[in-house]
């Protein structure tokens, strides 16, 4: 879904099918300006890839989507590095600051 809403906005993504993908593809070489985590995810769960992505240097925009909206969830990936904590689901209200954020306006 945060696929497609992204792509209502003109905006190219990545997607992949684990969290294990997605750290390797960071990794790569690859450049980001946003990067959307979720916290459950199969392989490594999302504060762990958010630890792993910020360890290799990765400093764009990172957005965790959660149905777990607690205050200690949200600490939990602040800590880990993530800029933005949004519960589900992604929606224009929060993506299109974040957006206009990144696009310099």
């Amino acid at each position: 879904l945060e696929q497609e809403l992204l792509h209502s906005y003109g905006v190219q993504t990545l997607g992949v099918d684990n969290s294990r993908d997605a750290v390797d593809l960071i990794a790569s070489d690859v450049e980001f300006n946003l990067i959307i985590i979720e916290k459950i995810l199969p392989v490594l769960n999302g504060l762990e890839v958010t630890r792993q992505i910020r360890e290799i240097g990765v400093c764009c925009k990172m957005l965790e989507v959660t149905a777990c909206s607690g205050e200690s969830e949200r600490q939990a990936f602040l800590a880990t590095g993530v800029d933005v904590f949004i519960e589900k689901p992604l929606d224009h209200e929060h993506l299109v600051p974040i957006l206009r954020e990144l696009d310099g306006q």
